[in-house]
């Protein structure tokens, strides 16, 4: 590390093996302790024998740990005193993931291995966690054209969720909302549409069997499809939206999803697993 201009004197925050290649690995330095608040990470490929320095664009803030995405050996995330910030193509550029994240050190991350989420341990704001499907994904941005579906993750159907007035107790129990039973329909759009966006659910036949309107922002839009066949309501039709509550969802199996939006569309698949007790 001290041939590729890593100082000897700062202590190392971080090593991190990559699940692809043995002869890959991070390493995190931290200058936070002689007031040094710049950046140090390298990479190694041939073992250790040499390094090369991937902190090109990260902010002035010590860097507490780097992972490596056990799917996507381009996706490096990085957990800083900051926050985090997110590279997808193997350090080359650095990117921060924002989302609802408060400004706050990062002092440890993981990624599920099952359910493919980031984890995410910070000091003093609690424990984070959320889907990194699109991230995985991100590296074809470039060469999407105006619109960009992403693949969604599957998703299983849930047994009915106990439902009651926990909101009555105020702070003195600790709850946490559970994930939406809802597959998320994920898209960027190089510019905004005026009309919106048009989704559609064909099944495996190619019979369209549900119907959604989603937002048309330049950048990053999100739409929760519940599974469940025909048109969403209006949010503000509670009386249809109960209706559609006691709709049973569609069976399992793979369905198609399509996007139109300012003339464009796109097409990915999406998986309805079978249902978990």
């Amino acid at each position: 590390i001290r041939d590729s201009g890593g100082p000897e004197d700062r202590y190392v925050s971080r090593v991190f093996a990559s699940p692809h290649n043995p002869a890959v690995a991070f390493v995190a330095k931290s200058g936070f302790r002689n007031d040094d608040f710049r950046p140090f990470l390298y990479r190694t490929a041939d073992f250790g024998v040499t390094w090369e320095a991937i902190d090109a664009g990260l902010p002035d803030s010590p860097i507490n740990v780097v992972v490596q995405d056990h799917g996507d050996a381009d996706l490096l995330i990085v957990g800083n005193d900051l926050g985090v910030w997110v590279s997808v193509d193997g350090g080359g550029a650095w990117h921060r993931l924002r989302g609802n994240l408060p400004t706050v050190p990062v002092h440890d991350l993981t990624i599920h291995p099952r359910e493919n989420d980031l984890v995410l341990g910070t000091y003093g704001r609690a424990v984070w966690a959320g889907d990194i499907t699109a991230l995985r994904q991100a590296g074809a941005l470039a060469d999407s054209g105006g619109l960009h579906l992403f693949t969604p993750e599957p998703r299983a159907l849930y047994a009915m969720r106990a439902l009651g007035n926990y909101h009555l107790f105020g702070d003195r129990y600790l709850s946490t909302p559970n994930e939406p039973d809802a597959i998320t329909i994920e898209y960027v759009l190089d510019a905004s549409v005026a009309d919106g966006a048009n989704i559609t659910i064909a099944d495996s036949s190619g019979n369209e069997v549900a119907a959604l309107e989603g937002t048309a922002d330049a950048g990053f839009n999100r739409v929760l499809w519940d599974m469940r066949p025909g048109a969403a309501p209006a949010a503000d039709d509670w009386r249809s939206r109960m209706r559609r509550f006691r709709t049973p969802p569609l069976p399992p199996g793979d369905y198609m999803v399509s996007v139109a939006a300012g003339g464009q569309s796109a097409t990915v698949s999406a998986t309805i697993r079978p249902r978990i007790r």
